[in-house]
């Protein structure tokens, strides 16, 4: 784990009385190696900033001595979650940070809720990190460019994977991660279940 980059994540949480937990650091370091997995934690504990601050101290170490100026463009990052509810805290908490590090990035999020306009401004300009459900990634892979809009994407991570476990949706995302995985094989996967 590059150095730096955990040092600008800690003064980070520094700066909201925080300190990581020990399972947050772990899940950085396993990333940086290059790990997918599962993480289990208890509800509320921070398994969002242990998964988010992976990904994002990946980005940082790259580009450590000028990262707040935008270098990789396009999909990053994909966040699946079953409960739409949950993807806009998660849109909010993933935005804030970015912002408050002033890393270049914008988060967004593809719903069955989410207007034409905001699709075709998805598709014309990708966001570094986008928040869907199962169903909305399914039709995203079915479009006839479905390889360029995923051709830089770096990690997935699975939100409730439990709730998805045994059912058609679940079946939605297997089938999903086994074509992504096809296009990217260096994809890093991380799943956590509720506890």
């Amino acid at each position: 784990m590059d150095s730096k980059a955990l040092s600008i994540i800690l003064n980070w949480f520094s700066s909201k009385s925080w300190t990581p937990f020990e399972f947050q650091k772990e899940v950085w370091e396993l990333y940086s190696k290059g790990y997918s997995g599962v993480l289990n934690a208890p509800t509320g504990s921070g398994k969002t900033y242990a998964l988010w601050f992976a990904v994002l101290m990946d980005y940082i170490s790259k580009y450590t001595d000028d990262y707040k100026k935008k270098k990789e463009k396009g999909l990053q990052l994909l966040w699946i979650t079953p409960l739409k509810a949950l993807s806009k805290d998660i849109e909010e908490a993933i935005q804030e940070t970015c912002d408050e590090l002033e890393v270049p990035w914008k988060v967004s999020t593809r719903t069955g809720d989410t207007s034409a306009s905001i699709k075709l401004k998805q598709k014309k300009n990708l966001f570094e990190v986008l928040i869907t459900t199962p169903e909305s990634l399914h039709l995203m892979l079915a479009q006839k460019d479905n390889s360029e809009i995923f051709k830089n994407l770096k990690a997935i991570v699975i939100d409730e994977w439990h709730e998805l476990l045994g059912s058609k949706r679940g079946i939605q995302v297997e089938l999903a991660l086994s074509r992504l995985k096809n296009l990217k094989k260096d994809l890093k996967i991380w799943e956590y279940p509720l506890r």
